[in-house]
């Protein structure tokens, strides 16, 4: 008898399962970005003018076009010239564990002209395109901008770039 109990047990006493099927409660709130897990806010900086809220949600707006002119008469950046904006805003992990930080560019004529550095990072080193950046909890970057359109065929009215995603993961 304690053999054929033994038998038994070992043939159904394996843990294994073929579905499960769990319904569970979650709370998931959508926050505008400067109290998001990965913040993204303008740094108030002289390069503050650049940045906007699209006044949904307040989400991050870069604008270096007409539709944010300078009180001077500035509407967009040079052709053949390349133009360099330090500190535009800042990447801050407001989550529980530290991230790699990228972005990749999608839309308009040429994005590939358009560069996003981090903190610490010269301008002719990697952009944010090419290499993440490591931020811990509670650590920040300010991330530099640079147009480059020398020796591009670019002209008046060129919307180089429409949009960027950043992309966190956990490390």
């Amino acid at each position: 008898m304690g053999s054929l109990a033994a038998g038994a047990a070992a043939a159904t006493g394996t843990g294994a399962f073929t579905s499960v099927t769990a319904t569970r409660n979650v709370d998931v709130e959508v926050a505008g970005d400067a109290s998001a897990y990965l913040r993204l806010e303008g740094t108030g900086g002289d390069n503050s003018h650049y940045v906007t809220s699209d006044g949904n949600g307040s989400t991050l707006s870069i604008d270096l076009d007409s539709s944010n002119s300078t009180d001077k008469g500035g509407t967009g950046v040079n052709p053949d010239a390349v133009t360099q904006l330090d500190d535009v805003f800042t990447i801050e992990n407001q989550g529980t564990q530290e991230v790699n930080v990228g972005l990749s560019k999608t839309g308009g004529t040429a994005p590939s002209l358009v560069k996003f550095y981090p903190e610490g990072e010269s301008y002719d080193g990697s952009p944010l395109s090419s290499t993440d950046v490591t931020l811990g909890t509670g650590a920040s970057t300010k991330v530099s901008i640079e147009i480059d359109t020398e020796g591009d065929s670019v002209g008046d009215g060129d919307k180089l770039l429409d949009s960027v995603t950043f992309n966190a993961d956990a490390t």
